[in-house]
């Protein structure tokens, strides 16, 4: 189910997560996910979780690479993985 997100709909859904409001610039892949949005270890599971429902991702067996991930461009490539 993950392959029928458009990279567009997991930013929006980070964006989302990260507090951004929608007027603000819009999230893009090249942004950090700390530096950037301000992303922090439970605001990263919010993500996590937030993906477990929208594209339907099992986030417990990618948890490391969660964990891992740095840039918007990161949590794209897990999604299109999963």
């Amino acid at each position: 189910m993950s392959s029928t997100m458009t990279d567009e709909a997991i930013c929006r859904l980070i964006q989302t997560a990260a507090g951004r409001a929608a007027a603000r610039p819009g999230v893009a892949p090249g942004m950090s996910l700390r530096a950037d949005l301000g992303i922090d270890s439970i605001g990263l599971m919010s993500v996590v979780f937030m993906l477990e429902e929208e594209a339907g991702i099992d986030a417990f067996s990618h948890v490391q690479q969660f964990i891992g991930a740095e840039y918007v461009a990161d949590i794209i490539k897990i999604v299109r993985q999963a």
